[in-house]
């Protein structure tokens, strides 16, 4: 199992041409890690390097049956040229070997909420994510 732990900040914008996938994989519980693991190194390999990708977070379930990818990218159609390289579709044909299923929706941000400090009056608090 490869782990990496990171601290980064990621910024999610609204009113772009930034697109963000959402892929939720069904697996069983045994072959969770092993899907996770298998879609971490395809981004650590190849998604990193392509023009329009910004960031890719993996979540697993904690029943062990879900592996959710969240991947930005700048655009869609910088997007739909990533899903026409080999190298790209050879990795999404071995993500869904390990699957059972598979639900990807490419999606905006349509509105951004955060959590205000202590002791902001939300009466007079201004921000973009309001």
């Amino acid at each position: 199992m490869t782990t990496t732990t990171a601290t980064t900040t990621i910024t999610v914008t609204a009113d772009t041409d930034q697109v963000t996938l959402v892929n939720v994989f069904t697996v069983t519980p045994a072959r969770q890690m092993e899907l996770a693991d298998a879609l971490g190194e395809a981004t650590r390999k190849i998604f990193v390097t392509l023009s329009g990708f910004i960031s890719a977070n993996l979540h697993t379930s904690l029943d062990g049956t879900r592996v959710i990818n969240y991947a930005q990218w700048a655009s869609e159609q910088q997007y739909k040229e990533a899903l026409q390289r080999a190298d790209v579709r050879e990795h999404l044909a071995e993500a869904t070997a390990i699957a059972d299923k598979w639900d990807p929706s490419l999606v905006r941000v349509r509105t951004i909420h955060t959590r205000r400090a202590a002791g902001v009056n939300p009466q007079t608090a201004t921000s973009a994510s309001n």
